[in-house]
């Protein structure tokens, strides 16, 4: 497909380059009405996925149509006010209230959504560990140019993260994970907030999503903002009643910070100098900084070395 082209009736005049996935987008135009139009070669899974958050009243794109056999999806055009565009322009108390409310429908999506989820991918070791060795190998190596034998030393700190990740998440793992809950998938549509790019779900902890919201490459969140945010979610969860403390989701969000930090770093190297999308090196240094950020004071000392003599 590309714009110009007529399908199914509705035409195609916009090609939508949203953030990293292989799937295609397009705006298209019907009657006057403007859609989005999505290529999606795994819909069945995105389309149970929507059915499922439309039915828990979380705000996603409402589903016209979709055509199995194409691979076509029609949905709702939810415009260009994302968070992402938002934070450049927005003032402060009104980007606070927004991303308040991007909490509420966060906190909304993980409890509320887990019931009855078609989901069966969990974030355990094994995907803590796939996550560790991308980073190490995109980023580490082939966007850093760092020979293997030079990263053997961080072993013992991947497993040791891992190891408290998994610790940390007792207690509050099985919550339904979005997996990609940043700025670009978050939009604002007649005064909401609605959320995009949720087929990467998992079943996990509740604090990967935040450390994704608030540890945010694509944005400058202060530290202020960041600690009166996670305040706001630490209420959020606990006037749902969880047997959790605001002690027990700061340690939690601290280690998954790193987490979703390395990941981050190993997509937007792989996107970059694998998939031909080079404007995503642009948000590699605010990347760094927030992953020497959350090592500071930590124990991962091989790790931390490392990282802090990144030139990039």
């Amino acid at each position: 497909m590309k714009a110009g082209d007529s399908v199914k009736g509705y035409t195609l005049f916009e090609r939508l380059d949203l953030g990293g996935s292989d799937r295609e987008f397009f705006r298209c135009t019907k009657d006057n009405r403007t859609f989005i139009m999505v290529h999606d070669q795994d819909l069945d899974y995105y389309v149970a996925l929507q059915k499922h958050l439309r039915k828990k009243g979380i705000p996603v794109p409402a589903l016209h149509w979709y055509d199995a056999e194409e691979k076509l999806i029609l949905q709702e055009d939810l415009g260009d006010t994302s968070l992402f565009i938002l934070n450049k322009s927005a003032k402060r108390q009104e980007l606070t209230r927004i991303y308040q409310q991007a909490i509420d429908v966060l906190a909304k999506l993980q409890i509320e959504g887990r019931q009855d989820a078609p989901v069966q991918v969990f974030y355990d070791r094994v995907h803590i560990q796939w996550e560790q060795e991308y980073f190490r190998n995109c980023f580490l190596i082939q966007y850093c140019g760092i020979q293997r034998s030079a990263l053997t030393e961080i072993d013992i700190d991947f497993r040791n993260i891992a190891d408290q990740v998994l610790d940390s998440m007792k207690g509050m793992s099985d919550f339904l994970m979005h997996r990609d809950f940043q700025s670009q998938n978050i939009y604002l549509k007649d005064g909401k907030v609605h959320i995009i790019d949720f087929q990467s779900a998992r079943i996990g902890p509740l604090t990967y999503d935040l450390a994704a919201l608030l540890r945010d490459a694509y944005v400058h969140i202060t530290p202020e903002q960041e600690e009166e945010l996670l305040k706001y979610y630490a209420n959020n969860i606990l006037e749902h009643d969880l047997r959790i403390n605001e002690e027990e989701i700061q340690q939690s969000y601290e280690l998954t910070c790193l987490q979703r930090n390395m990941q981050a770093l190993g997509a937007f190297a792989n996107l970059s100098m694998n998939k031909g999308k080079e404007h995503f090196r642009q948000y590699i240094p605010r990347g760094l900084q927030l992953l020497r950020h959350g090592l500071r004071g930590k124990s991962f000392m091989k790790l931390e070395k490392i990282v802090a003599e990144l030139q990039v």
